[in-house]
């Protein structure tokens, strides 16, 4: 058998700019990295954070979690250190990355001192990025994990934070399990989703900071825009935007919302409720799946004819 030899390719040759090649890439192959993390991502670019740029900001699919990327084609430096703290300080992620081609030992000492000192809900990552080459093949990218949480493992993420074993937690966790096989042949977005066991389900909208939810609140069941950017300007202006097409908005999805600005909380919410009902009535569960899995598609469909375009332009 001939075998090939692998050989390390430059990550210029690859990407020749940080902001214009590598960014972007990432963004658009968010899964590289998610394999690496145990995550399924989701990405925008060059998020504003005041009068700076942060490289990527995103969540995870799975949990809901705020996922911030600070990208650096060089090795780390003590820049784009404050860079990473600076962007965390003004987004309120819970997951914390940094990309680099080499960490210096002094920078993996302080995300390893970050990851210890921080709370549980924080996690801080390190990750060298490389690029081999096997004979004449396609440079292929290697994305290294050299700085985790304490206790980090794939096998953890799959229940979400705070996901502790109470009953309800349980409930929540099966319902959702029934949930996703359940519609993943109507609803492929749910396809290959890790259930996890708290009373909501978010899903993206393909636009940082707008979340379409399945939610079990106090009295029963909800779907919901959910406008949740760090700042709290920005999504009172995405409401107002909405609500000026209020009327078609609804004419769309075929029923009333509840126009929720969700006074003292950054966030704002745009809801469809449903049936009374709680989940410990594990008979009804049927019910609450076709209701979610029936709205939800609508109102998905609404999102992207109308919602996200809407806010992409900013009119």
């Amino acid at each position: 058998m001939k075998l090939g030899k692998i050989v390390n390719v430059d990550i210029r040759e690859i990407w020749p700019n940080e902001a214009t090649s590598f960014t972007p890439w990432l963004a658009d192959n968010a899964h590289e990295l998610g394999e690496v993390l145990g995550m399924e991502l989701e990405f925008s670019t060059e998020a504003a954070v005041g009068k700076f740029s942060l490289d990527l900001l995103g969540q995870d699919l799975n949990t809901g979690q705020k996922v911030i990327v600070e990208n650096q084609l060089e090795q780390s430096d003590h820049g784009h250190l404050g860079q990473l703290l600076t962007y965390a300080g003004e987004t309120d992620p819970a997951i914390i990355v940094w990309v680099a081609k080499h960490i210096r030992s002094e920078h993996r000492a302080a995300l390893e001192w970050l990851n210890n000192v921080t709370s549980s809900e924080n996690q801080f990552f390190g990750i060298e990025l490389k690029a081999i080459r096997i004979g004449d093949s396609e440079p292929a990218p290697m994305l290294d994990l050299v700085v985790q949480p304490n206790a980090w493992s794939k096998g953890i993420r799959g229940s979400g934070p705070g996901s502790f074993e109470s009953e309800k937690s349980k409930s929540y966790s099966a319902f959702w399990t029934n949930f996703i096989e359940e519609v993943s042949d109507s609803l492929p977005e749910f396809r290959n989703r890790t259930p996890w066991a708290r009373n909501w389900l978010p899903t993206g909208l393909g636009l940082t900071g707008v979340n379409l939810n399945l939610v079990f609140h106090s009295d029963g069941l909800r779907i919901e825009y959910y406008l949740g950017l760090a700042n709290e300007e920005e999504n009172s202006n995405r409401f107002e935007i909405l609500r000026l097409r209020a009327e078609s908005i609804e004419s769309g999805i075929g029923n009333k919302l509840e126009w929720e600005s969700l006074d003292g909380k950054k966030a704002s919410r745009i809801a469809l409720y449903g049936p009374k009902g709680d989940i410990s009535d594990s008979d009804r569960w049927p019910e609450y799946i076709s209701w979610f899995a029936e709205n939800f598609a609508q109102m998905k469909s609404v999102a992207m004819k109308q919602v996200v375009p809407v806010l992409k332009q900013g009119l």
